[in-house]
């Protein structure tokens, strides 16, 4: 009795869905016309983030040449990269969205996967788990600021956990009053 090959090898899984929406929990499109909507207002989304990394770019330049305002090399790349990163980042997303958007069958298999209820839960699961990292490691930035006397890094790591723990509270009221 001979076996074929790759008998029983587990089934490939696709790489192009990566993180594939970052923090966005898929979609409730029932019809490729109706996720080609949902594309579609990603892709406004993605022009709004090239629009914001062209105006700290712009910002940065204009601060930094036409004001009495210096920034150091250092400093000043560090904020020209983030512009150029979101830039960069959001033409990949469109470049990506687009392809999705040419192909009917690319734009069915990612509708399914955005529909799937597993992948919603992971998706969920994760961004959870990520949010209480992130909460330990803004406390475990105050505790060293603390022992340090950074009082400028207490009072940043301080506001962005309030900013957090208020945010979740007034979403979660909005959308326990939508919902």
């Amino acid at each position: 009795m001979m076996r074929r090959k790759n008998e029983f090898a587990p089934p490939k899984r696709q790489k192009e869905g990566k993180m594939k929406n970052w923090f966005t929990p898929g979609c409730k499109a029932k019809n490729n016309e109706e996720y080609r909507a949902v594309l579609k207002k990603r892709q406004v989304g993605l022009c709004l983030c090239i629009l914001a990394g062209m105006a700290t770019e712009g910002l940065v330049l204009f601060l930094n040449f036409c004001t009495p305002m210096t920034f150091s090399e250092y400093r000043m790349g560090y904020l020209l990269g983030l512009g150029v990163g979101l830039i960069f980042a959001s033409i990949v997303g469109l470049v990506r969205i687009r392809r999705r958007m040419a192909s009917e069958e690319k734009l069915k298999k990612f509708r399914l996967k955005e529909t799937d209820e597993r992948e919603l839960e992971v998706d969920s699961l994760a961004l959870r788990a990520a949010a209480k990292l992130l909460l330990v490691a803004l406390y475990v930035a105050l505790i060293v600021a603390g022992v340090f006397e950074s009082e400028k890094l207490m009072y940043v790591c301080f506001g962005l956990v309030a900013i957090f723990l208020s945010g979740y509270a007034a979403f979660r009221k909005y959308y326990e009053s939508k919902l």
